[in-house]
Order: C-alpha cells, then structure tokens, then sequence
C-alpha cells in the first residue's frame, strides 16, 4: 500500500502526540503549544519532579516572566526593592508591582528595610522534553527546535516521514544545533532517525518562565474554577 503525506500540521501532531504517547512511559504527560517565550513549542513532554507539589503551588501563583526570581540563585540575592529593581531591570514603581503580586500570593515577606523571597527549592518539572512539528520545512523548524533548548532538557524536530530525505542528507546540522531528528509514517508509525546531541536549559529565565507556565496549567486542570 503507498504511504499517503499527513495533509496538515494538525495532522502530524495528533500523529505525533499518539506516537509519543506509546512510547514513552506513563510518568510523562503531553502539553500542546507552550509558550515560554521563545515561540510556541508545538508539544512539551513533562516529567513530575517527586516532592514538588510546593513549587507547582508557587510557581502557578506568580506570572511565568518573573518566575526565575524563585530560584534560589536570585531570591537569596535580593532583599530591598532597589535589588529587585536592579534585577528586574525596571523603576522602583515596576518593582513595586512585584513586590505586591508576590506578597498575595504568600512568597515574600517584606518590612519597610527588607524583602524576602521565598525559594523555590525543587522544580515541579524534572525533565522537558520540546517537539516541533512540520511536514517538510527542516530548515524552519530547525531554528525553532535550537531556541527551545533554551527551556527545555531536550529538543526535536518531527517531519512526515514521506518528505525526510532532505532533512537525513543534512544530519550535521542537527547534531551541531544538539536537536534529535524524527519522522512520522501514517502507516508505519515513528521512526528516530538522530537523539539530541546537546541538552538543555541553556536559560535560568526560559526554564523557570516554562515552568510557571506548565504548572499554571496543572493547577487549572485540577482546580478548573480559577481558569480566567
């Protein structure tokens, strides 16, 4: 039987999402178009990080932009509005705007001479795993997959498998850019054709700013009321 091309990038990520779904174990789940700020990756496979249900909490209270300011590298470094400031790169005004978000949602202690961030000491997420989807553009998404080692432990670019001949004639740049290549078959499943050679996050900002933004959805998911 000749294999038939997906007719959509819809297509190939529900064919891809299926795919994943088979073979990776039960402890990881799949999120669609996930924003961390270097483009909507088209699916993020998560792994739970045991004992993290207090970061999942935290994270989810906070925007995703400033979330790093939970790592312990910068909350032990910041304890008066001007360091917050100075970190945030913004006015007193800005930082104060922080310091009021923050303290609503119970995660900084502040007097008239100091603040304190509370730490976020285990990430909800111990492993991150970026896919993007396309039928045959290898060099587009290429560049898309690079940019989500920003946030993520691994990247991959997937293709329809009917047009990966071009993308296999140019492994090299794959493996320079550290990103795995796969592709797709209707009929005959995924097929790996090159693991990521390089791992991430290469950003402290994108890794936290995915974070909170995955564990604001775990949270509505559990608790759909507050969506909105």
């Amino acid at each position: 039987m000749r294999t038939q091309g997906f007719e959509s990038e819809a297509q190939l990520v529900k064919a891809i999402a299926a795919s994943v779904t088979l073979a990776r174990r039960r402890d990881y789940r799949l999120e669609l178009e996930v924003d961390a700020g270097v483009g909507i990756a088209d699916i993020v496979l998560t792994k739970r990080a045991p004992r993290s249900t207090e970061g999942l909490r935290a994270l989810s209270c906070v925007s995703p932009r400033i979330a790093a300011l939970l790592s312990p590298a910068l909350s032990e470094s910041i304890n008066s509005r001007q360091e917050l400031a100075a970190c945030l790169g913004s006015s007193i005004t800005a930082a104060q705007r922080v310091i009021t978000q923050m303290s609503a949602a119970g995660l900084m202690n502040k007097t008239r001479q100091s603040l304190t961030l509370t730490a976020v000491r285990t990430l909800p997420f111990e492993h991150l795993i970026a896919v993007e989807a396309k039928i045959s553009d290898w060099q587009h998404v290429l560049v898309q997959a690079y940019r989500n080692l920003q946030f993520a432990d691994e990247s991959w670019v997937v293709l329809d498998h009917m047009y990966i001949r071009p993308a296999l004639a140019q492994l090299e740049r794959f493996k320079v850019a550290g990103v795995g290549l796969a592709s797709v078959d209707r009929n005959r499943g995924l097929f790996v054709h090159l693991g990521p050679t390089s791992s991430g996050p290469v950003s402290l900002g994108k890794r936290w700013q995915a974070q909170a933004v995955l564990a604001a959805r775990t949270m509505t998911r559990r608790n759909p009321s507050v969506a909105g």
